[in-house]
């Protein structure tokens, strides 16, 4: 039985939050392709997928560690991720599906505490999680399948990229809440 006084609801100031989330992720993920494919170029995908792929994965600690609310990892990754499936990226509608995918997972580091921290391990843990979806999504829809170790690296890679972006997210939302 859920207590009412339990019930966190939004306020507009939390999606005011969500909303200027979304435009300036939008932005930031429809920025990350260029160097994302520069270094991938020079690099290759492991390094490229290190530096940047977390970037993709930070707007969901960001309004976790802001709003501190169920669903705002979720909401703050999936909301970017529509807007930029709209613009022009080369992943297209498919960006949409990668938000609402990652931030389900990212929505798991908050789901496991029951909501009652909102710390640096959480935001770590969290942009950490969104890297099974992203991983599973690049083989799925894009091909990007290798053999099992090779897969089993990218997704280790991924994971700390999403963990050092999820720890910076937490330390944005620390200045920002300051």
């Amino acid at each position: 039985m859920i207590v009412v006084s339990q019930v966190k609801t939004y306020n507009l100031i939390d999606i005011i939050t969500l909303g200027v989330i979304a435009a300036v992720f939008a932005v930031v993920f429809t920025v990350m392709w260029t160097p994302y494919y520069a270094i991938k170029a020079v690099g290759g995908p492991i390094i490229a997928r290190l530096l940047t792929y977390g970037a993709w994965f930070m707007a969901a600690p960001l309004a976790a560690s802001l709003i501190r609310k169920p669903l705002s990892a979720l909401l703050g990754e999936f909301l970017p991720a529509l807007l930029e499936s709209v613009l022009p990226t080369p992943g297209g509608l498919t960006n949409a599906i990668y938000g609402l995918a990652q931030g389900f997972f990212s929505e798991l580091a908050y789901v496991a505490g029951r909501y009652r921290r909102f710390g640096l391990i959480e935001a770590a843990v969290s942009g950490a999680l969104a890297a099974i979806p992203a991983v599973t999504l690049d083989a799925v829809l894009f091909g990007e399948i290798y053999p099992w170790g090779y897969m089993a690296l990218i997704l280790v890679i991924v994971a700390i990229s999403g963990a050092v972006y999820g720890v910076l997210a937490y330390w944005v939302a620390r200045a920002l809440r300051a």
